[in-house]
């Protein structure tokens, strides 16, 4: 598979990323995530979905084999589209995918022509701080940027490990940046919904595992290393998303 067909839109000449060194709690079978942040161009919007869909039948037409979801953002900017895909290996991007290749060929022009920018990010799981997910169709991300990231990993490795002692029912999923960027995500945490309507009920989160294996004194001083961790600038920022089935691909649903 090649970074075009994992992106669907990497022609658009995106960011480029340049891989650094992995944390201690980047596991072997962990994968990395590629977000490509798309911005369709006022009134735009269903000329894009149009183009997207072709090009989506198009692959499965011809055999495409790589799963990939789209998410909407719920806050910001209307017109942004989020599309993921995932690897195990770097060395997923030097293999080759003719069905990508003939449809990319055939609708890229179109596609493109909808979408005025677009960014690529890459970050891998963090299985050792992260619980099991799956059927969510909304999610919500929590962004850091850390200035002492060994402090950073150290904190957040003590409040993981309170929630799991715990059993909590909410482990979010974390990822770690393998891409340079500036003001970009660091780490960012992920928070699942079945659907808009769990976001209404109540969780027991962080802050109430650490009061009742701490106390309140306890769990302030946590907190307090947890923003000390924290760049100065731009420290912490959310997003809403939700999936967007109908621009999404799985071949094992084929």
């Amino acid at each position: 598979m090649n970074i075009r067909k994992k992106l669907l839109v990497a022609a658009l000449a995106a960011a480029v990323c340049m891989p650094v060194a992995a944390d201690d709690h980047e596991g072997e079978k962990d994968p990395m995530l590629f977000i490509m942040e798309l911005t369709v161009q006022h009134g735009h919007g269903k000329a894009f979905r149009d183009a997207m869909t072709a090009y989506m039948g198009c692959y499965e037409e011809n055999g495409g084999e790589t799963g990939w979801s789209t998410w909407a953002p719920v806050d910001g900017e209307p017109n942004e589209m989020w599309v993921v895909s995932s690897i195990d290996m770097w060395s997923e991007l030097d293999n080759q995918d003719a069905a990508e290749e003939t449809c990319w060929s055939e609708h890229s022009t179109e596609l493109t022509s909808h979408v005025s920018n677009a960014n690529r990010r890459i970050y891998r799981r963090m299985g050792d701080w992260s619980g099991d997910a799956e059927g969510y169709s909304v999610v919500k991300l929590h962004n850091f940027r850390v200035d002492d990231g060994e402090a950073f990993r150290e904190v957040v490795g003590e409040i993981v490990d309170m929630m799991k002692d715990a059993e909590s029912e909410h482990m979010g999923t974390w990822y770690g940046s393998v891409s340079q960027q500036r003001w970009a995500a660091d780490y960012f945490v992920v928070e699942h919904f079945d659907n808009f309507a769990a976001m209404d009920a109540d969780r027991d989160g962080p802050n109430d595992v650490m009061t009742e294996a701490l106390g309140e004194e306890g769990a302030s001083e946590v907190w307090d290393r947890f923003d000390d961790a924290l760049a100065d600038m731009e420290p912490y920022w959310n997003n809403i998303l939700r999936r967007v089935d109908s621009l999404s691909y799985s071949p094992d649903d084929e």
